[in-house]
């Protein structure tokens, strides 16, 4: 929970609250929906854009149903994926992440929204002013913003010059991704067929952690099974003992 503080601190302080809080402000009003950024447990970091009186109607009603759907989405928020979710009285909700130093550190949450099949009669979107998009300009929003906050991933780490060696070895196409070497070591586990379990033991981490590695790398690289990690990098050339050899050259 520290660390996590820490990364929202650092990246409040590098974009900026006033301009992020401008950013969030013009966003919302350009496409009629709510936003509002958040940590991992939904607590606010901006002051809510454009918010919607049916959710804080619907809130006020049904206090107990929303933190539940809010439970279910703060799961779905730490896979590190933007996703849609349809809360149960209808409103489509959009979930970017946000990383910095190359860790989940909060997410952007779009509300105020219907697709066509909304369950929400067409008096009460009037009403409310809840904005009608079809499916494909929602995940076109989605989309968008995400590629926007990916452009923040600042890493800020300052590298001695032996891990600045190390990563400069690194093949071309991780240093490109941004893989650090913790998660070299696991991608490179990986293409030897090793289980989480295995590499775990190698590495002297437990599997908890590998797990999360992982999870970071596949978020990172916008896939979702491990085995494409192992085909976007395998390559007899490149992965047989890298590290291995960079040790014996320290020696």
């Amino acid at each position: 929970m520290k660390k996590q503080r820490r990364w929202i601190r650092q990246w409040l302080a590098f974009v900026g609250k006033d301009k992020l809080q401008t950013f969030q402000d013009n966003f919302a009003k350009t496409y009629g929906v709510s936003l509002i950024f958040t940590d991992l447990d939904g607590l606010p970091l901006t002051v809510g854009s454009n918010n919607n009186l049916f959710c804080f109607t619907i809130e006020k009603e049904h206090a107990s149903r929303c933190q539940e759907n809010f439970q279910l989405t703060a799961n779905m928020m730490l896979t590190g994926k933007p996703f849609t979710h349809v809360c149960p009285f209808g409103i489509t909700c959009v979930y970017v992440p946000v990383y910095f130093n190359n860790c989940l550190t909060a997410f952007a949450a779009i509300g105020g929204l219907t697709a066509d099949n909304s369950q929400i009669p067409g008096n009460l979107q009037e009403r409310f002013h809840i904005v009608n998009y079809r499916a494909e300009k929602i995940k076109e929003i989605m989309v968008l913003l995400d590629s926007f906050l990916r452009l923040l991933n600042m890493s800020l780490f300052l590298k001695n010059d032996k891990t600045s060696k190390k990563e400069s070895r690194l093949p071309l196409r991780m240093r490109e991704d941004g893989i650090s070497l913790r998660e070299y070591d696991i991608i490179r586990l990986l293409c030897k067929g090793y289980s989480n379990k295995q590499i775990g033991q190698e590495l002297f981490i437990s599997e908890t952690t590998v797990k999360t590695h992982i999870s970071n790398i596949l978020a990172k690289l916008n896939l979702h099974r491990r085995m494409q990690i192992v085909t976007r990098y395998y390559s007899e050339n490149e992965m047989v003992d890298m590290m291995d050899r960079l040790q014996d050259e320290e020696e």
